[in-house]
């Protein structure tokens, strides 16, 4: 295999996500590490922290959808979603 080959190959495994942790959401508390993902098993908005100090919510997340970011903290304040998933 190539080094372009290989390269790809690498960036490719680095985006898929490597485990899995359950998150209790927190308005002070950020998450041990940060998530790259999130998914919800009970639908409804979900307010987060991202890497970069800026904040929102994800409205109507949808159960079984993975939400993309490099998230710090999901905030209890304006989280309705239930049965949060974080994927590392």
């Amino acid at each position: 295999m190539g080094i372009l080959a290989e390269q790809l190959k690498n960036q490719k495994e680095a985006q898929v996500p490597q485990g899995i942790v359950s998150i209790t959401p927190s308005d002070t508390t950020k998450l041990a590490r940060p998530i790259r993902a999130f998914m919800v098993t009970g639908p409804g908005d979900v307010s987060l922290l991202m890497n970069d100090g800026t904040a929102g919510v994800y409205p109507g997340c949808v159960a079984g959808t993975q939400y993309m970011g490099k998230i710090l903290r999901i905030n209890t304040t304006g989280t309705t979603a239930t049965g949060i998933k974080g994927l590392l």
